[in-house]
């Protein structure tokens, strides 16, 4: 009888071992860990973390015999309930690592968080499962975001509960039958739209953090002994048929696992906006800094992008802006600011009515090419006195994939806004840095939380 997809998923998850890691994917790990956990940090005092936060002490409290921390506070919560509120905490920001079009650490980490509590990990199962966490995400993606996508379906929502269930899953050392219930109940609990993002409003913010939470849960209750289909995934009724419409090409699903590292094609960003706004900003700012421009010497500005990226929801939006959830959507918006201002920080996106911003933003015209790969765009500034400046990036998405030497100039960078001392966040680092010598990641979750609680819904 040939083996099902989650049963093939889970034969590779149960198998995985630390000593299959390539050192390069080992390096990827840690950075990706790092670049979560200090975007989340960063972004723990924002709205989204305070009513996570809030949500949690109501529903989710954690009790005497097992709880686990919310990161960048001093709260504990349910298992369920830490691994929610870590993935909105974690994807609060927008900045974190991103995979085709979902952020697997937004949810992997989180549900990983939670279930070493249940089951004490040296730094070598930690990464390990974190690997299984990614790949899986990777597998049940890659090939099928381009399907859920245009039917209105958010990747990271969809497909991040089986990165989540298989790390969980690993981490508690579930046997293949149990990963495999795992990885049916992950598609059964599997959901969340994009409808959000062209209407400015925070479904998305969530989205991630629900999607932790029922990884985990798929994961314990594999652990506890519950079935699921065998065919959850591939069958008339399943995961595809229902997200993409399709059950075609699903031999690609695995075809590649245990050959390839996707992980190693995970990308990060410098910028805390969408993914897909990283090469706009990139582009804006190497042109103005080359050209010592000022915004009343622009008379227009002609932005060609890669037409899935271009027509994903709110990336065309012009305004009028009232939320940071429209601002860190809208391509004119970050293009024009960052022309008009020379930088780009998580501060510019709260300028809504910004005069210089909205000025450029009507000169603006935005345009989907098919022919443009993604990541890559044509930017030309048309000036007052007839020149025009071009600014075109043609790269793939190797250049957004640093490493951990990379990670730390843009921990640097954070700085300011982490709830942690310099000297707390150099710990972090030289502790991740050396994971696979770690005895036990409590030492790991213990630098993650904020001894004085801080101010609102902490």
């Amino acid at each position: 009888m040939e083996r099902t997809l989650s049963a093939e998923l889970a034969q590779f998850v149960t198998n995985l071992s630390y000593e299959a890691l390539p050192a390069q994917v080992i390096d990827k790990a840690k950075t990706c860990l790092l670049h979560g956990l200090a975007v989340g940090l960063a972004g723990s005092e924002l709205e989204y973390a305070q009513i996570a936060r809030r949500l949690v002490r109501l529903a989710e409290p954690g009790t005497s015999e097992v709880s686990a921390p919310v990161i960048g506070s001093s709260l504990r919560a349910s298992l369920a309930g830490a691994a929610f509120a870590n993935g909105v905490i974690l994807h609060g920001r927008v900045q974190e690592d991103t995979h085709g079009t979902a952020h697997p650490g937004t949810m992997i980490i989180p549900a990983l968080l939670a279930a070493s509590e249940l089951r004490p990990l040296d730094g070598r199962a930690f990464l390990t499962a974190l690997v299984a966490g990614y790949e899986v995400l990777a597998a049940v993606s890659r090939d099928f975001t381009a399907l859920t996508t245009p039917r209105g379906f958010r990747a990271s929502a969809i497909y991040g509960v089986f990165g989540a269930a298989a790390a969980a899953g690993k981490a508690l050392a579930l046997s293949e039958e149990q990963l495999a219930a795992a990885l049916g109940f992950a598609s059964a609990f599997a959901g969340g739209t994009t409808q959000s993002f062209a209407s400015g409003t925070m479904e998305w913010h969530f989205e991630n953090g629900v999607a932790a939470r029922n990884g985990l849960l798929a994961a314990l209750l594999g652990r506890e002994g519950a079935r699921a289909s065998a065919i959850a995934l591939e069958g008339p009724a399943g995961f595809y048929q229902a997200f993409a419409g399709t059950r075609e090409g699903l031999e690609r699903v695995v075809s590649h696992l245990g050959r390839t590292w996707e992980i190693l094609n995970v990308t990060f960003k410098p910028y805390p906006v969408c993914a897909f706004n990283q090469s706009p900003i990139t582009a804006a700012l190497a042109l103005v800094r080359e050209q010592e421009l000022s915004p009343e010497a622009i008379a227009r500005v002609e932005l060609e992008m890669n037409s899935y990226e271009a027509n994903y929801p709110g990336m065309a939006y012009t305004g009028p802006f009232t939320t940071v959830e429209q601002t860190q959507m809208s391509a004119p918006f970050c293009v024009a600011w960052a022309l008009a201002h020379r930088s780009f920080s998580f501060a510019a996106l709260r300028h809504f009515d910004d005069e210089a911003t909205r000025a450029l933003i009507d000169k603006l015209e935005m345009r989907a090419r098919q022919d443009m790969p993604p990541l890559s765009l044509r930017l030309a500034v048309h000036l007052v006195d007839g020149r025009t400046l071009e600014q075109e990036l043609r790269i793939d998405a190797s250049y957004y994939a640093w490493d951990f030497a990379r990670e730390l100039e843009l921990i640097r960078e954070l700085q300011p806004d982490l709830p942690l001392t310099p000297e707390a966040t150099q710990r972090l680092i030289e502790l991740i840095r050396s994971l696979e010598q770690c005895h036990d990641v409590q030492e790991l979750i213990r630098l993650l939380t904020v001894p004085t609680p801080s101010s609102v819904g902490s």
